[in-house]
């Protein structure tokens, strides 16, 4: 089906001098809708900073087609509506922002709108969910090397263009670092979607994968830092712990791809997926970015209908190891929907 998204923003408050004040501040994001009838909008809730597009929340709409929903921070942050192909709003603590939200399902994805400066030059890039957008190149997908070669310079020339912004005043240095982090990151995440898809391509055909395609995984792996604090403001951060993680299986010494294959297919079977899958989590990560991976690896697996039944012990497992973590209430939502025999 066709979507037409029309996205209209209008910032209430002068976005390039807002401050970013040392106390969480409610960011106040109100609108309306018209289009094929809906009844609640979807969008990711940051975190202290932390965006990933399966910590959400919803908004229910007035039956005039009026929502307004907050979120709260102390720095400039990412949220999402969950409308496929929308990039992210960039949101300041304090901020006012309305949105003009038109749904048509006869016509193609669109985007227009009177948006701010800063907003109207974030929306030039590239948006498409980089796990996907590798499989727009012309080039076929085992055309590995060309696409890399392209993905790169595409980064580079975004490069240059904040820092251009940056250097001109059109950008804060807090919004600049933001922005240069999240698309440093959508393009690594891409480049390790190409060096996977073609090591399961080939995995499946002579097994003899080549070295280049670990070498690109390997680089977009070592080019960002998990270390940084900006590093969780992405909405890409978990697709590059996740794909970080697979490749750390496949590259075991001891990994052998037949009988790996038929002890996901056990361990699916037995309902013991969810805790296959995290027992190995330590191996790879520690600290904020183990606890990140294991709460966004869990709501996606309830997001994509999968394991139902072994939920709930790996929510209480991940309750007993993390009991003040700030994920927990997007836990305690699934449990909860679980409970209700509700998903999402």
């Amino acid at each position: 089906m066709k979507l037409i998204n029309r996205f209209v923003l209008i910032t209430g408050l002068i976005f390039f001098f807002a401050g970013c004040g040392p106390e969480p501040r409610e960011a106040v994001i109100s609108g309306n809708y018209s289009g094929h009838p809906i009844e609640r909008i979807q969008f990711t809730t940051p975190v202290n900073g932390v965006t990933n597009r399966f910590f959400t929340d919803v908004t229910e709409l007035c039956p005039e087609g009026n929502f307004s929903f907050t979120v709260t921070t102390d720095r400039p942050v990412f949220v999402t509506l969950n409308f496929y192909g929308a990039p992210s709003l960039i949101v300041e603590p304090g901020g006012e922002y309305h949105l003009e939200l038109s749904l048509d399902p006869d016509q193609g994805f669109e985007m227009n709108g009177d948006l701010c400066d800063i907003q109207a030059f974030y929306n030039t890039f590239n948006h498409e969910d980089p796990r996907s957008c590798v499989y727009n190149y012309s080039d076929d997908i085992s055309n590995y090397r060309a696409i890399n070669k392209g993905m790169l310079a595409n980064l580079e020339e975004e490069m240059r263009k904040i820092d251009a912004a940056y250097e001109s005043g059109k950008l804060p240095p807090d919004i600049h670092e933001l922005i240069r982090k999240d698309r440093k990151l959508y393009y690594q995440v891409a480049r390790i979607v190409v060096a996977s898809a073609n090591y399961l391509r080939i995995m499946s055909d002579d097994r003899q994968v080549p070295g280049e395609v670990f070498e690109i995984w390997e680089d977009a792996i070592a080019s960002v830092s998990t270390e940084n604090p900006l590093f969780f403001t992405s909405l890409h951060a978990y697709d590059h712990l996740l794909f970080t993680y697979w490749h750390s299986i496949y590259t075991d010494p001891a990994f052998d791809y037949d009988e790996f294959v038929q002890t996901r297919a056990a361990k699916r079977e037995a309902r013991e997926i969810l805790a296959h899958t995290l027992d190995r989590a330590p191996e790879f990560f520690s600290g904020k970015p183990l606890e990140f991976f294991k709460a966004a690896y869990l709501t996606e697996q309830f997001t994509a209908g999968q394991s139902h039944d072994e939920m709930p012990a790996m929510i209480a497992d991940f309750e007993a190891q993390y009991p003040d973590s700030d994920y927990l209430v997007f836990l305690e939502r699934i449990r909860e929907q679980l409970e209700d025999g509700t998903n999402q």
